[in-house]
């Protein structure tokens, strides 16, 4: 669908929502966490978004959402990062750091339009890739995950498998959503320390974490997800400036923006910038966190804040606008699982694109004579601070 038609449809569903229905959009419960039956109460109260669910279970959430009030499809994630892993038997490719050393966005393109293709035949609709965080300290736990330290590098193969990952038609049975990742700085950790505080400036957020983030959003990535740490110390969930006025008014992203793993209430236990979940929450939505990762806190901590006037319904308003036009982009409603194509895992057409990229990542550490390096090159530039 249009992204001009489906803003005017998700305005008008927007209209005959409750309060009540709007919050719950916002939510994504982690399915591995809560259990069956507490994810069916969540879709039955209308949970916007499940995590890491697979097959029938899927299917029986899905059903659950569609028998709501205005039954309003749920959105499936899954951390599809290098091929559908959680499906054991996905096609599984190199990690982004070893990819990254194939130097080839077409070949990157194709493990995006693979792992999309297995992730819909799974009835799934969205990956949490690419990483395009830059991994510049290697102490880092999760440096395999970048596609390594080079910013232009990075946004050229950020932006080639959002292409295969999206394909022209988000409503199509083969392609799902991608969600760039983790905005912004979090390879910054202090420390290398996972999850932990970043101390980086606005100005070096420009000249190096930016850009792979712009290639993305011109490469029409659907969603983007918000990272641990801070920038200038305010921290990153909480930072309306970078996610509103940048990310949107500069760059013109126009999808949904995800909290990381329970962010919002990281902002109270770890951040300690808020004094309880009720203010967290508030700082996370009015920054511009539209969907909330498994932060189920947030549920009734925002409608008790809507209560007391402590923030207005304005600010729910734009965030459950955001990720109804992305559901209706991907004619949900009408088509709420996704297809894909039967027998498509680990067949051979797919195969061999995980075997081309296994080779072409094929790097060499150490020469013990397979070069002949010593009479064809008379000088080598080794560069970066890791060299």
């Amino acid at each position: 669908m249009k992204k001009s038609d489906a803003i005017q449809k998700a305005k008008t569903l927007l209209h005959q929502m409750t309060t009540e229905e709007k919050v719950a959009q916002m939510i994504q419960v982690s399915y591995a966490d809560v259990g069956r039956e507490e994810a069916i109460r969540w879709a039955s109260l209308g949970a916007g978004s499940f995590l890491h669910v697979l097959g029938d279970d899927a299917r029986e959430v899905q059903r659950e959402a569609m028998r709501t009030r205005l039954g309003i499809p749920v959105i499936f994630g899954i951390d599809a990062i290098h091929g559908h892993g959680l499906n054991k038997n996905a096609t599984i490719f190199p990690s982004q750091l070893a990819v990254a050393c194939s130097w080839d966005p077409e070949l990157v393109e194709k493990m995006g339009e693979v792992t999309a293709r297995e992730v819909a035949t799974d009835g799934l609709h969205w990956t949490f890739s690419p990483v395009l965080c830059l991994g510049r300290d290697t102490r880092w736990g999760r440096i395999n995950e970048t596609f390594g330290e080079d910013s232009y590098l990075t946004g050229e193969l950020g932006a080639a498998i959002i292409r295969g990952y999206q394909g022209e038609d988000l409503s199509d049975g083969e392609h799902i959503l991608a969600c760039a990742k983790h905005y912004l700085g979090y390879g910054e950790a202090v420390g290398a320390r996972d999850a932990c505080d970043s101390e980086v400036t606005e100005r070096k957020v420009r000249e190096v974490f930016l850009p792979p983030f712009k290639k993305a959003v011109e490469a029409g990535c659907a969603t983007i997800m918000t990272a641990y740490g801070s920038t200038d110390s305010s921290p990153l969930t909480a930072n309306r400036r970078l996610m509103h006025d940048i990310l949107r008014n500069e760059l013109g992203f126009d999808g949904f923006v995800i909290t990381d793993w329970d962010n919002t209430k990281n902002l109270l236990t770890r951040q300690h910038v808020a004094k309880d979940i009720e203010e967290a929450s508030i700082m996370a939505a009015k920054a511009g966190n539209d969907m909330i990762m498994v932060t189920l806190d947030f549920y009734e901590a925002m409608l008790s804040a809507l209560k007391n006037g402590a923030v207005d319904i304005s600010v729910i308003d734009e965030a459950v606008l955001h990720i109804l036009t992305i559901k209706y982009e991907m004619e949900l409603f009408e088509k709420p699982e996704k297809t894909g194509k039967a027998d498509c895992f680990s067949c051979d057409e797919h195969l061999a694109v995980a075997l081309e990229a296994s080779r072409k990542s094929v790097t060499l550490l150490r020469n013990n004579g397979m070069l002949p390096l010593d009479s064809a090159c008379k000088k080598i530039a080794v560069i970066g601070p890791n060299a």
